[in-house]
């Protein structure tokens, strides 16, 4: 699933290594084609309209969002698109380099360049922008990834296939789940780029659905609980969905997917 995306600068770097070992590409038709989010709160109004890029051996190569935010005076602000741009080497399976580009923040636009360790996993994510450069190392152990650079250590724990919890700066999300499918979820990426997905706020990498989430601060009770009903076609695929609050049952977001 998506949640609110970071945006950063674009400016080039030099490249890093090639993935190595190289990843066979599972030859499997990407399922989900494009979605609808419309978030009515607690403190929010928007609608985000998404589109899934592919290129022609399946690889995942853009996540397009054009997101209409009408929180102020429930009049809708110019639509603000959002570009998540995976690139390539050759035939390589696993990504090279992304882009992260928001036309409202156009000077914001983040590149950076990924790192793989000897079992295809993420270990570096580097980069810079006008205003600052990052450089994230990444550990395993088990089921948690631990992300280190010079804010501190943020964190990943994934349980059963799924995100269960992460916590980046003072924040700390947390997930239940079901039995549901994930319409997000990419095979071929998914045990390779978990942290700089989830850290984007791009769960591809979960195969279910959450039927609960938390958010709170660390040290202190969550101030937000979201319950998630999800409904599926005869092919058992999620095609909507909604997400109440547990505590006054109010309606906070309306998914939908479509499938190709």
């Amino acid at each position: 699933m998506l949640f609110p995306a970071r945006d950063q600068i674009n400016q080039h770097l030099n490249p890093v290594q090639i993935p190595d070992p190289q990843v066979p590409v599972t030859h499997v038709q990407p399922l989900l084609d494009s979605f609808k989010i419309y978030t009515l709160g607690p403190k929010e109004i928007t609608l985000g309209i998404g589109k899934m890029n592919y290129d022609g051996s399946g690889r995942l190569t853009d996540i397009h969002i054009t997101t209409t935010d009408s929180t102020g005076d429930r009049q809708p602000l110019r639509p603000d698109t959002l570009d998540f741009i995976l690139t390539y080497h050759g035939s390589d399976s696993l990504p090279i380099s992304y882009i992260n580009y928001s036309a409202g923040l156009s000077t914001l636009a983040a590149r950076g360049f990924l790192s793989y360790d000897d079992q295809a996993r993420m270990s570096q994510d580097s980069g810079t922008n006008s205003q600052n450069s990052w450089l994230y190392k990444y550990q395993y152990n088990g089921g948690k990834i631990i992300q280190s650079s010079t804010n501190g250590i943020d964190s990943i724990i994934i349980v059963n296939d799924n995100v269960q919890l992460w916590k980046e700066f003072l924040n700390i999300y947390g997930f239940t789940y079901g039995t549901y499918p994930n319409p997000f979820y990419q095979p071929n990426l998914a045990n390779h780029i978990t942290p700089l997905m989830v850290f984007n706020s791009i769960d591809i990498v979960s195969k279910n659905l959450f039927n609960s989430s938390t958010a709170q601060y660390v040290g202190n009770d969550p101030y937000l609980i979201t319950n998630y009903s999800w409904t599926t076609n005869m092919n058992g695929q999620v095609i909507s969905g909604i997400g109440t609050d547990a505590k006054t049952g109010a309606v906070l977001q309306y998914y939908w997917f479509t499938y190709r």
